[in-house]
């Protein structure tokens, strides 16, 4: 059985559908990541599961109990939301321990709780002499301090730079495991959702695209958005003119690409390349298909690789490249990029057009 069941839960603000029969089930112990854009439904899920919002429709259920109707105090969860929630002429330490007193409890996680945030410190501190990222962590303390057995953070590090997001949302899991906590987290941040999640949900427009683990979700994407959010990628699209020997599409930004496993029955198509899947060479490939001339453009250096955009006609290409191999291009450069047709990442063209695919909806 399920620790955390929503079964086909509607929330609509007005004539906003929020969430639109979203269902989904969370073992006991799981780290969760619901992922998605601003406007996605993400907060609002989270509010109904933590009982701050009554769903429209469907029903929420932890440890096999329907808890729909009951207040958050008796749901045996902990919300950590996104504005933090704290009182500000309190300490650090009265935050944190506000609601164990209040329920009787011992102190002793909360002191664990600031250890791990790194604002032990600063326990007798008043929370408005902290500095943002220093009351998220506070709040989130408070969040662990709380010992529920279910841990609802609504962008618990957004506010974090980033080494401390980093260091933290290790440390986050790591204390979630070592107690037991089952634990959703929202989160806008792709880099953050796959590094720590057990599974991760993408939503997007109140509607749940895809849930899987973090090597699923990315190296095999159910549709267009999920592939384009979780990463700047390379689209194309196309008509499928041949299917034997291979597939031939004749794309409009490139011409035609040779390619594999394509959907029966879809005509019109759209191909995604992920940057670090995209060949780039001054010398021309041996391969006879799927290889393009381009020059560089812009080299940009993100540590251990470089992003190269590649202009091939009115078409740019994005590649992903070791910085040792980067380093030798400059812009002006003539190039060759080769797109391997095993690689390819291959969709039926949506019905709704390719823009609203990529960038349509919120909210």
């Amino acid at each position: 059985m399920a620790f955390l069941e929503v079964k086909n839960v509607f929330k609509n603000y007005g004539s906003i559908r929020a969430l639109r029969g979203v269902s989904l089930s969370v073992d006991e112990g799981e780290y969760l990541c619901i992922l998605g854009p601003t406007g996605a439904g993400k907060t609002t899920l989270l509010k109904i599961i933590a009982g701050l919002l009554k769903p429209d429709r469907g029903r929420v259920f932890i440890e096999g109990f329907d808890v729909t109707d009951l207040p958050p105090e008796l749901r045996n969860v902990s919300y950590m939301p996104q504005g933090y929630a704290l009182f500000p002429h309190m300490s650090v330490w009265d935050n944190v321990t506000y609601g164990l007193r209040v329920r009787g409890l011992p102190l002793d996680r909360a002191e664990e709780a600031l250890k791990i945030v790194g604002l032990y410190h600063r326990r007798f501190s008043r929370v408005y002499e902290l500095s943002g990222g220093q009351q998220q962590r506070v709040a989130l303390a408070r969040a662990i301090a709380a010992e529920a057995k279910l841990l609802l953070l609504d962008e618990p590090l957004s506010a974090l730079d980033a080494l401390l997001n980093l260091e933290l949302r290790h440390e986050l899991r790591r204390l979630a495991k070592d107690l037991g906590l089952t634990v959703l987290h929202v989160t806008h941040n792709t880099e953050e959702a796959l590094s720590i999640a057990d599974r991760v949900v993408v939503l997007r427009s109140g509607l749940i695209q895809q849930v899987g683990r973090p090597e699923e979700i990315y190296m095999k994407p159910s549709n267009i958005f999920t592939a384009s959010f979780l990463s700047e990628v390379n689209v194309f699209e196309g008509i499928l003119e041949r299917t034997e020997p291979e597939a031939i599409v004749n794309t409009r930004e490139l011409g035609k690409l040779t390619i594999k496993n394509v959907p029966e029955g879809y005509p019109h198509l759209v191909i995604v390349y992920r940057p670090e899947d995209v060949y780039v060479s001054r010398r021309l490939p041996a391969s006879k298909v799927n290889v393009f001339p381009g020059h560089v453009r812009h080299v940009e250096f993100l540590g251990l690789f470089s992003r190269v955009r590649i202009t091939s006609g009115n078409t740019e290409i994005i590649a992903d490249l070791w910085s040792t191999t980067a380093e030798e291009l400059k812009k002006g450069d003539k190039v060759y990029v080769y797109f391997d047709p095993e690689l390819a990442l291959v969709y039926p063209y949506p019905s709704g057009g390719l823009q609203v695919e990529l960038f349509g909806g919120g909210e």
